[in-house]
């Protein structure tokens, strides 16, 4: 076998799909096979049910990164050359057979696919990067660094005993995403809606997929608020309620990082505000769901945030730090005769409890604190609720 393909998945399933139509497009030769790494991603079942049988495929349990996943895809590779793709780029016709011809006829210890656009483009940059599957055990393989920074990592590691890393023109891919850019509104333009992300850390790969989705299936104009708290960790009502603050939208969505907006998510939820409805949310597909509140993503107008607020900007009671604050505004609405209402025309993809996830035993026994706190102020300020296990943070 020539070459093992490699390619990365961590969601977005329309991106997934043009990345695999161009690599069945390729050429027989140089012979090549595929591994694809799941990497705990939503919302791709159906399209890896298609592929079973005619590409290997690795499934995470938890979401791992590049490195560890390329790691995994390794062990199962056959290919004299190891190519990986990044955040799953349409290759073109013939892109495979001059990275491959790079690393294994001795010229270059690592070689990179160049950017359709972008004929300059550095090969740590690259969505596509090749190495010998020799070159690339004897440098332990890609270190466990972002996924960002994976390849230029890698290169560092091959050019340490004197190998050469270049970025091979005759090997074009195209970027992920180029043909989904979001249609810009006119400059100046005030924003009809804000969309609240709060997070642990806003450089994250996970913040970044969840922006994208949001730009490439917004109509209309709209601002992105995002919140990092993680520096130290506030919890999830203080960075919400700061970002309502912000706010310059008729309209607010609420949004944890680990969402995925789909295209046409956002008109039905603006139609059932517009309609009546105090807090709206979409139907999470492919995943858990709630048919309550599933307060992982919700739309509220501006006059929901004036009348359902519990102090002068603060529209999600400051009692509650991690969890059940959903909870409160759900028992608050259904008091006042005006519950969350399910849209079904608006969809989404949610990965369920990566928020909160963190290996971090400082941070894991924090949140535990607060949990066991919130439970215990949420009971006290209303004794007659039955509560079970869940909560907005998840």
């Amino acid at each position: 076998m020539k070459a093992t393909i490699i390619v990365h998945l961590q969601g977005a399933p329309e991106q997934a799909l043009r990345c695999f139509e161009s690599l069945a497009a390729l050429p027989p030769e140089p012979e090549h096979e595929f591994v694809v790494v799941n990497d705990a991603s939503v919302g791709l079942e159906d399209l890896l049910a298609r592929l079973e049988g005619d590409v290997d495929i690795v499934t995470l349990d938890r979401r791992a990164g590049l490195a560890e996943s390329v790691a995994q895809a390794a062990e199962r590779a056959a290919g004299e050359a190891i190519v990986v793709l990044r955040g799953a780029p349409e290759v073109t016709h013939s892109f495979l057979g001059p990275l491959v011809e790079a690393v294994t006829g001795g010229s270059l210890a690592g070689a990179a696919a160049v950017t359709a656009g972008d004929p300059d483009s550095h090969p740590v940059s690259a969505h596509a990067f090749a190495a010998s599957s020799e070159r690339l055990r004897a440098c332990g393989g890609i270190p466990g660094v972002s996924d960002e920074l994976a390849f230029a990592a890698l290169a560092t590691s091959l050019a340490a005993d004197g190998g050469k890393v270049r970025a091979v023109p005759a090997s074009v891919v195209i970027a992920p995403g180029t043909r989904m850019g979001a249609a810009r509104r006119a400059p100046g333009e005030d924003p009809e809606l804000t969309v609240v992300i709060p997070t642990l850390d806003a450089a994250s790969e996970r913040v970044r997929s969840c922006v994208s989705a949001i730009q490439r299936c917004t109509e209309g104009p709209y601002e992105i608020v995002v919140v990092d708290n993680g520096a130290p960790p506030q919890g999830f009502t203080a960075p919400v309620n700061s970002g309502l603050r912000a706010a310059r939208g008729r309209y607010a969505v609420v949004m944890n990082d680990d969402v995925e907006v789909l295209p046409g998510w956002w008109p039905p939820l603006r139609d059932a505000l517009d309609t009546g409805a105090s807090v709206a949310f979409p139907l999470t597909i492919d995943g858990a769901m709630r048919n309550d509140f599933a307060a992982w993503c919700f739309a509220v107008s501006r006059e929901t945030l004036d009348e359902f607020g519990t102090a002068p900007g603060e529209f999600l009671d400051e009692r509650f730090t991690v969890w059940y604050q959903d909870t409160d505004l759900n028992t608050r609405l259904q008091q006042a005769g005006r519950p969350p209402q399910l849209v079904e025309g608006s969809r989404i993809r949610h990965g369920l409890s990566e928020t909160v996830a963190s290996d971090d035993p400082e941070l894991k026994a924090w949140i535990t604190r607060e949990v066991q706190r919130d439970r215990d102020e949420f009971l006290a300020k209303h004794p007659q609720a039955q509560l079970q296990n869940v909560a907005l943070a998840d």
